[in-house]
């Protein structure tokens, strides 16, 4: 046997096994997925957004109401509480939905309640706020029935929040007003 011999044959396999491996590489490169932004990443930026927008809020009130204006020092302080009570856990949840469900992620804006000019003006406006609540729980299963479950939530939650929350704060404005 000769011993030159043995040595080409290893030559030639491991020359395969090289350019095996070298195509398969560049296979896999060429029809590599384009790299996106984690989703979990864009929950934690909506969150932060929002606790963002409930301090800026807070700091807002305490001006407000170091400076002996009780109403929009309450409007204020009702829209901190909101961005960190009501629309951060929204949008974590939506967000999470829209996740598991590889659905496009949305989340809300924060809260601003406009100051009523008087008690009149402020149940007009918890009407509102009422009506557009029932409207976007009204809404929810039409996406619902599409498979958009994210939306869906978001519908829910902000319906909610919308029905029962807003109204009893605006009416608390209105009030603060009065007076």
């Amino acid at each position: 046997m000769d011993s030159n011999r043995s040595r080409t044959g290893v030559l030639v396999g491991l020359a395969a096994a090289a350019g095996a491996f070298g195509v398969a590489a560049t296979m896999s490169a060429a029809t590599a997925p384009t790299a996106r932004a984690d989703d979990f990443t864009d929950i934690i930026s909506a969150l932060d957004a929002d606790y963002a927008a409930g301090q800026t809020a807070f700091t807002s009130a305490l001006t407000d109401f170091n400076s002996s204006e009780f109403a929009a020092g309450l409007a204020a302080l009702f829209d901190g509480v909101d961005d960190g009570g009501l629309a951060a856990p929204n949008d974590f949840l939506v967000g999470t939905v829209n996740a598991l469900t590889n659905e496009s992620d949305g989340h809300s804006a924060p809260y601003d309640f406009a100051l009523p000019t008087d008690f009149s003006d402020a149940v007009t406006q918890a009407q509102t706020f009422l009506t557009d609540g029932l409207n976007y729980l009204y809404y929810d299963p039409d996406f619902a029935s599409v498979s958009d479950y994210g939306t869906s939530l978001y519908y829910d939650l902000i319906g909610v929040d919308y029905s029962i929350v807003l109204p009893l704060e605006e009416l608390l404005l209105g009030a603060a007003v009065s007076f």
